[in-house]
């Protein structure tokens, strides 16, 4: 049996919400004696494992976390740590945000060549950044908000911003997820203030047309390639406000902002899976992604807002409604993100090896 190394946290404000997908994984794996090790990058790209790690309130001080780093030894994968070797046979990314989501630690392992589970990077780095993933959809013809990109250098130099855009308005760094960096204005004076707050996060600003009466619905896929399973849809609405960061990874039954498989009508809920399907098929992606929709319903018109990479907890809630447990959704998405794996082997690295040999370095041009 294969053991993964599971690695999380990286350079990302969303780092604290890949600490609980994480040990909500290993926790799952472990308890079906599939091995596994956790392996956790913090801000300044330092690796650490151990068994403190598997304690939430460890992460605030690093207490007992073991440093280390990732090696290989003949035909074998290791990690490192105070002279002691974890032998592991893939690395398993689950990480939310920018430098980690985007593929950042994927293109590590990637480069290092050690086996790694994760869709491509340039699937990752295309839908974790809106703006880009905004223009895409366009060229697909899917649905959305009426939106303008801001870039910073833009911002600072001419803040007078000449919007065609309607108040009120959505202002979200480009690379960023979990609420953070979002907020809803009214005017122009509360618009500088909402992209002062994002340009701290990012140098890219995605500006919206905020929808007034409208309903949030997710709904989450895992596959690849022909086999794909759609989950139950959510509604995640609140019309009062943006949802908050607690709001939105707040999985219990108390959790009233939060109804899996709601009342909707049924053209709604054929628009939403065949766009997901549209777009997971166009875009070749592989894992488990969530999709997240807006529904005007002054307008009766449904908008793709954004989709997840990797979505907190795996969306793992989405499933169970459909008999899926949550073991089950990991091994499926493991199994899958093999399958990219070893389609990544079959990928020629080498064009008409070694005609370096032929050239006569003297007759370059310089």
């Amino acid at each position: 049996m294969k053991t993964i190394c599971i690695v999380y946290g990286g350079d990302s404000p969303e780092s604290e919400i890949s600490v609980l997908t994480s040990l909500k994984v290993y926790k799952e794996l472990k308890g079906n004696n599939i091995p596994c090790f956790l392996v956790y990058l913090n801000h300044k790209g330092e690796f650490f494992t151990g068994k403190a790690l598997e304690n939430v309130d460890n992460y605030l001080t690093y207490k007992c976390f073991s440093k280390g780093k990732f090696i290989k030894i003949n035909s074998n994968y290791y990690f490192l740590s105070h002279l002691k070797k974890h032998r592991f046979d893939e690395v398993l990314i689950l990480g939310h945000g920018p430098r980690i989501e985007d593929g950042t630690v994927a293109s590590y392992f990637q480069t290092k060549n050690i086996p790694y589970l994760y869709d491509d990077l340039s699937n990752a780095s295309l839908i974790q950044d809106k703006s880009r993933f905004k223009m895409i959809m366009d060229y697909l013809k899917i649905k959305q908000t009426s939106f303008e990109i801001i870039y910073k250098h833009q911002f600072e130099k001419d803040n007078n911003l000449y919007l065609t855009l309607k108040y009120p308005l959505i202002v979200k760094p480009a690379n960023l997820g979990s609420s953070i960096g979002i907020k809803k204005v009214n005017n122009k004076e509360e618009l500088i203030l909402g992209l002062n707050s994002v340009f701290e996060y990012d140098e890219t600003a995605v500006i919206e047309e905020y929808v007034v009466n409208k309903k949030e619905y997710n709904i989450a896929l895992v596959g690849y390639e022909n086999k794909r399973i759609l989950s139950q849809i959510e509604l995640v609405s609140d019309n009062a406000k943006v949802l908050s960061f607690y709001d939105k990874y707040d999985y219990s039954n108390k959790n009233e902002k939060r109804i899996i498989n709601p009342l909707i009508e049924d053209s709604i809920k054929e628009e939403i899976e065949r766009n997901t399907l549209k777009v997971f098929t166009q875009l070749n992606l592989c894992g488990i992604y969530r999709f997240d929709y807006i529904f005007d319903t002054s307008h009766n018109v449904l908008y793709l807002n954004e989709i997840n990479v990797v979505p907190g907890s795996l969306a793992y809630y989405l499933f169970e409604g459909k008999g899926i447990k949550f073991i089950d959704l990991i091994l499926m998405d493991i199994r899958i993100l093999r399958k990219k794996k070893e389609n990544r082997l079959y990928v020629k690295k080498t064009f008409e090896e070694g005609f370096i040999k032929d050239i006569d370095i003297s007759k370059l041009k310089k």
